[in-house]
């Protein structure tokens, strides 16, 4: 391999290749990214097994090669040089050099051929996606996505088609987040679970347009030069239509960035392991309350659109602030029925066609 290329480029190639690699692993080439030098690119890959990442750079090949290097070395190596043109170069085996300016890194790396082979389902016709569409709806659902393990059927969102639209669900068992966007030019399909980490990763991504695509096992996002392909999660998702009650007649309006503001002061009073705040409806008034016998307490209020009898419920105080920390309207509903059922969520006069939150209560 002898090329050179633009360092800015190279480096913001390099930079979402990070979030992929697996730092700690037993497998010391997956904590490596794949250089491959032909037909004037620079071919960029980096995958954990389970979510792969590639992009290309445009260089000026005077030899091609490949070489698998440590990811999180090369990019504080680039990071920190100076200068415009970057030139790699294999003078001897198994060994990278690194021309920047008047610097000179050597840096020892793995062979290409054990890197893992990357699947390719080039082939299936793509579903093209406005990006900056799912790239939101990613955001208003990702906060609801389980961190545990065991429960792999919810460590990912649901993807379903539907006619002129897109449905993105997650849950985590306390609450659920469910968003609908208009897509235009989408035919009916099964829903589809995608992992947390290529939701993650989606979300560094810029560009228009998305390509999506999949096969049995996988499926593949392409934005601009990047595509990430990942595994299917397997499993059966939770009938969520069932749990978005339908019956909740107590009905709240109130201002977004007043309820956050109060819920965040008022939640500073509870534990690191017992969040929990009482929420009190009274007409025309909300108020919310903690107490910790090794803190103290805290107590506020706020007005609110509401007529109805009084209601006292428990709840998480992060499981609304994220809801309330996505929406980006001034005024959400809150429909309530009793101290054992859940809270429904919904921004007033939002962009989405549907943006619905549903925060299971806590017995306090």
């Amino acid at each position: 391999m002898d090329i050179s290329l633009s360092r800015l480029e190279f480096l913001n190639e390099i930079v979402p290749m990070q979030g992929v690699v697996e730092r700690r692993t037993t497998i010391p080439v997956l904590s490596h990214i794949l250089l491959r030098a032909t037909d004037d690119r620079l071919h960029i890959a980096a995958t954990d097994l389970e979510v792969s990442l590639t992009s290309w750079c445009a260089s000026k090949v005077k030899e091609e090669g490949a070489i698998a290097i440590q990811a999180k070395k090369l990019l504080e190596i680039v990071r920190a040089s100076s200068g415009d043109e970057l030139s790699l170069r294999i003078e001897q085996e198994g060994v990278l050099t690194i021309l920047v300016g008047k610097s000179l890194f050597r840096i020892r790396g793995l062979p290409a051929d054990e890197f893992p082979t990357l699947p390719n389902i080039e082939g299936e016709k793509p579903v093209r996606i406005p990006f900056q569409t799912f790239r939101g709806m990613v955001t208003k659902v990702f906060y609801a996505i389980s961190s545990e393990e065991s429960r792999f059927q919810l460590s990912g969102a649901l993807l379903e088609f539907r006619k002129e639209g897109l449905v993105l669900v997650a849950t985590d068992g306390h609450r659920l987040a469910l968003v609908e966007s208009s897509v235009k030019g989408i035919d009916e399909a099964d829903g589809l679970l995608v992992p947390r980490k290529a939701l993650q990763e989606l979300q560094r991504f810029e560009g228009e347009e998305m390509n999506f695509r999949h096969s049995d096992h996988h499926l593949s996002f392409t934005v601009g030069r990047r595509q990430l392909i990942c595994r299917i999660l397997e499993g059966t998702f939770p009938d969520y239509e069932r749990v978005i009650s339908k019956d909740n007649d107590r009905q709240v309006v109130v201002d977004r960035q007043q309820l956050a503001a109060v819920i965040n002061r008022v939640g500073l009073l509870t534990g690191d392991r017992a969040r929990a705040i009482r929420m009190e409806l009274e007409a025309g008034t909300l108020v919310f309350s903690a107490a910790n016998p090794d803190l103290g307490e805290a107590r506020e209020e706020i007005g609110c659109d509401y007529a109805g009898e009084s209601l006292s419920l428990g709840i998480n105080p992060d499981y609304f602030g994220h809801f309330l920390s996505v929406t980006d309207t001034e005024k959400v509903r809150l429909e309530l029925k009793d101290e054992n059922s859940q809270c429904v969520a919904y921004p007033v006069d939002g962009l989405e066609q549907r943006y619905v939150c549903v925060i299971m209560p806590i017995r306090l």
